[in-house]
């Protein structure tokens, strides 16, 4: 996939493009942390009274909290550090590539691919955990003793679908709504090119959203998955 130019490609020729981006999301990612962590402290236990990015973080985190309580079970705090990590690190890499020169690493296959990996292979852990390996086995082989080596090739086939279904879903959402905008804001003159990038660069956004809740979402909905066995 051909990418639109960014700021990278002047600042060091020698690294690759997508190790910048990811770079300055992680260092985005931090500062973000380090800056609402400063604000929370023992005597400083109040919300702020109007909007800030303390509240808006707050916000996020206890909506995917409420929702990893529910899909996940008694067991939701555990998954949090990955949960909260995954979330904002998608969601800081998918507004970054809606900046003009800028580019997020969401953007490229590797990263997402990285990304789904860790998910799966954390709730393939989880239900090992959980269940045991003889519980993860019987999971995989659902049905009569005599349908297993039918079963389990399916049941291993579709668990490995999920690495592709995360990956593809998020490269090709984030390249797309990225492409487009870049499209629309260097390629037309005249009034569209005034009026017109905001309302893409609105849908932007909101997909940035979507698309960062859909990838957390659906680690969660694996780990529970795999751990649902425990908790009937």
């Amino acid at each position: 996939m051909g990418h639109a130019p960014s700021i990278y490609d002047a600042l060091a020729s020698s690294i690759p493009v997508i190790t910048q981006s990811l770079i300055a999301a992680v260092l985005l990612v931090l500062l973000i942390a380090w800056r609402v962590g400063a604000s929370v402290g023992a005597e400083n236990l109040v919300p702020d009274a109007r909007f800030s990015l303390r509240n808006f973080i707050e916000i996020l985190f206890e909506g995917v909290c409420g929702l990893a309580h529910d899909v996940i079970g008694h067991d939701w705090k555990k998954y949090m550090p990955l949960l909260g990590t995954l979330g904002l690190f998608i969601l800081v890499s998918n507004l970054m590539g809606i900046v003009p020169g800028l580019g997020g690493p969401t953007s490229y296959v590797e990263t997402n691919l990285s990304w789904a990996i860790l998910a799966v292979v954390t709730s393939e852990i989880a239900a090992i955990r959980v269940n045991g390996f003889g519980g993860w086995l019987k999971h995989m082989m659902p049905g009569p003793w005599w349908l297993a080596p039918l079963m389990l090739p399916v049941e291993l086939f579709s668990h490995l679908v999920r690495f592709v279904s995360l990956t593809i879903r998020l490269t090709a959402n984030m390249f797309a709504d990225h492409t487009l905008l870049a499209i629309f804001l260097g390629g037309f003159g005249s009034v569209v090119a005034v009026l017109f990038p905001w309302i893409v660069l609105g849908l932007g956004v909101f997909i940035c959203f979507v698309q960062a809740f859909i990838f957390t979402f659906l680690t969660m909905l694996y780990i529970g998955m795999g751990t649902e066995e425990s908790h009937h």
